[in-house]
């Protein structure tokens, strides 16, 4: 896959462009953007063009080197992903820091995906290595989540931001995929194609519809049935109150296939402050429990059901 089959992203895949045609690569970039909006992708077709062997702008994906970065064979790439934990240990950092001492043989780039992920001690052992880069490697750091990231580690990274895809992009990457209620999903992506995916088969957002239309003693009582996608569901929350906003004012809604009830201003921009808090909490790593425990509580009942399907 080359720049060109990255939807949408024209500026950034221009800025990595431009570096790749001057020779000027820096030691290190941050691509920060949205979730499931082409950061990886561009991260790893970076790492080939720098490494193929036609040494052009753009990978070829069928030379050698190409196709060892592809999957993950190239002796001087590295790739690092958060555990099964969700999250990017210090122990992780040493062992990067390990194999830069070896010598390279071609381009080293180093990915460092949802680099947010990077625990403090992690970041302080990063930070050194941003410091006194090898002049052979470059680094890159992909993030949706910025706040996460130490003020001195952004600094010292070039970066790359990646839009919010269109919905009309969003539409085309899911009709290649062969989903269904493709213009139904695209509204409640945000942009992101990840969200997109996950939001496929709407049985997160129709926990939101189910959580609402509970009175609080049978949310408090149910709460296991959300499953582990935490930010997923209240996010669907906060987009369910959204809709009920713009039908105060008479604009189109993103859940488009749902009957939402008259309520009255103050009710919704309560429910939607409750809800930011929650999704606030969510960021400063509060325990899920407490947020779902307290949204249970202080949300009102809410009759919402589907009308139509697409």
């Amino acid at each position: 896959m080359s720049f060109n089959s990255i939807i949408g992203q024209e500026t950034a895949k221009r800025i990595i462009k431009n570096d790749l045609a001057k020779a000027k690569v820096a030691s290190s970039y941050l691509f920060c953007g949205e979730r499931g909006v082409g950061k990886k992708l561009a991260a790893i077709n970076f790492a080939k063009a720098l490494n193929c062997y036609k040494r052009g702008i753009e990978p070829c994906d069928t030379c050698h080197h190409c196709k060892l970065i592809e999957s993950d064979s190239f002796p001087d790439y590295i790739r690092v992903k958060k555990d099964e934990k969700g999250s990017i240990k210090i122990e992780m950092v040493r062992e990067i820091k390990e194999r830069l001492r070896l010598r390279t043989m071609q381009r080293r780039v180093v990915i460092v995906e949802d680099a947010d992920t990077m625990t403090p001690d992690a970041q302080n052992a990063f930070l050194k290595m941003l410091e006194e880069p090898p002049f052979d490697t470059t680094i890159i750091l992909t993030s949706s989540k910025l706040y996460r990231l130490f003020p001195t580690i952004i600094s010292r990274c070039k970066i790359v931001k990646f839009r919010r895809l269109q919905r009309e992009e969003i539409k085309e990457l899911l009709k290649e995929q062969g989903l269904n209620k493709i213009d139904l999903i695209a509204r409640l992506s945000g942009g992101s194609m990840e969200r997109a995916k996950e939001m496929s088969d709407l049985i997160t957002r129709d926990k939101a519809v189910m959580f609402l239309s509970l009175d609080r003693r049978r949310r408090l009582s149910k709460l296991g049935f959300i499953g582990d996608n935490t930010e997923g569901f209240i996010d669907s929350l906060y987009i369910i109150y959204g809709d009920l906003l713009l039908c105060q004012v008479g604009l189109p809604v993103r859940n488009s296939d749902l009957a939402l009830p008259g309520l009255k201003f103050s009710q919704i921009l309560r429910g939607m402050e409750t809800i930011h808090k929650g999704l606030s909490a969510l960021k400063q790593n509060v325990n899920k429990e407490h947020i779902l425990a307290y949204l249970a509580y202080n949300l009102p009942k809410v009759g919402i059901a589907v009308a139509s399907s697409e």
